[in-house]
């Protein structure tokens, strides 16, 4: 039951409810400490209400699951690297009827029923890609919200098979031609933003750094001297020191850094990709991605350094099978070291 006090000219209302914590509000009058009081009650009798003030608010069974993405978005997602591309995958999430149910309600076959209609539209990976978000909010509204559930239904159900991992590779010719078409001769700074993305493909060949890691890279970030890039933060979302190889300093000496925050890159991601994705087509280049570049690094590094630890430390990936979707080494490659 609601409780008020008069404090001076204001009225101070309280609501106590089961499961949640005693919560505060001053009004002017008490009718609308009433109002509010009521409203909040009803709230968290039926389910609905989500106290951004405590940690765990949310112990109603009858909470939407809409609602419990809404909170995903706002304190987990926002503090994310990948942010931008999460947030637009959550607001479709809603506007699927499955998810617009009760959170209790969100059954593993009414999972399972929303997975295959969506392969019907669309392939595996982007289907385990939405599953791996679902899941993540079921364990964030369990583990952190005090939502009472027995499983995590996600974990209940089949996962689609993902598509065999990429094994492109980089060649020299293509390399040398990418350069050409972008106009850029690899012995001087670059000037135009066809030369800049020229330029982030060849430090990301020499150093398996991504594409979001290298426009993000300012130049206090970069330690020359002691030959080493830092990356404070990286998809994983850990910090990582990438070392720098003579050739990769060679590319970096190119550059004159007027200040330590300006960017080494001066482009945007979305403008990167363009521009490289026009070059590889007036170049006749077929089925090559920018992301590409990581795998071949990661084949060259591998031949130079003496263990897989080592390796992972370089390209920062946590567990070798993520590893080895980027590490594909030619079979005469492997032949010569059994040799040598």
């Amino acid at each position: 039951m609601p409780s008020f006090h008069k404090r001076g000219k204001s009225w101070r209302a309280f609501v106590c409810c089961k499961g949640v914590k005693p919560l505060p509000r001053t009004f002017d009058t008490l009718q609308e400490a009433k109002a509010w009081a009521s409203r909040i009650e009803s709230d968290i009798l039926s389910g609905h209400y989500i106290n951004k003030s405590i940690k765990n608010p949310l112990t109603n069974k009858g909470v939407l699951l809409t609602d419990i993405f809404d909170k995903y978005g706002r304190e987990v997602t926002v503090k994310k690297r990948g942010a931008n591309k999460e947030l637009p995958r959550l607001n479709f999430l809603k506007t699927q009827p499955a998810f617009q149910l009760p959170i209790a309600e969100v059954t593993p076959q009414v999972i399972a029923d929303w997975r295959d209609l969506r392969l019907m539209s669309v392939g595996g990976s982007t289907v385990n890609r939405d599953m791996n978000l679902i899941s993540s909010v079921f364990n964030m509204a369990i583990k952190e919200w005090g939502i009472k559930l027995e499983n995590n239904p996600v974990h209940m159900i089949r996962r689609p098979k993902n598509p065999s991992s990429r094994e492109r590779r980089v060649s020299e010719d293509e390399q040398l031609r990418l350069a050409e078409v972008l106009d850029w001769d690899q012995k001087s700074a670059p000037q135009t933003n066809k030369q800049w993305v020229a330029f982030a493909f060849f430090l990301a060949l020499a150093t398996a750094m991504r594409r979001g890691e290298i426009v993000s890279i300012r130049w206090g970030d970069i330690y020359i001297d002691k030959s080493y890039i830092h990356l404070e933060i990286t998809k994983n979302g850990d910090a990582r020191d990438v070392p720098l190889s003579l050739v990769a300093k060679q590319l970096l000496l190119l550059l004159k850094p007027q200040n330590k925050k300006e960017l080494l890159v001066p482009l945007r991601p979305d403008l990167l990709t363009s521009i490289f994705i026009k070059a590889c087509k007036e170049a006749k280049i077929k089925d090559l991605h920018f992301h590409d570049s990581r795998r071949e690094a990661t084949t060259q590094l591998s031949k130079k350094l003496s263990n897989v630890l080592e390796l992972s430390a370089v390209t920062g990936h946590k567990d070798l099978q993520t590893l080895k979707r980027y590490y594909r080494p030619k079979a005469e490659d492997l032949a010569k070291k059994l040799d040598g």
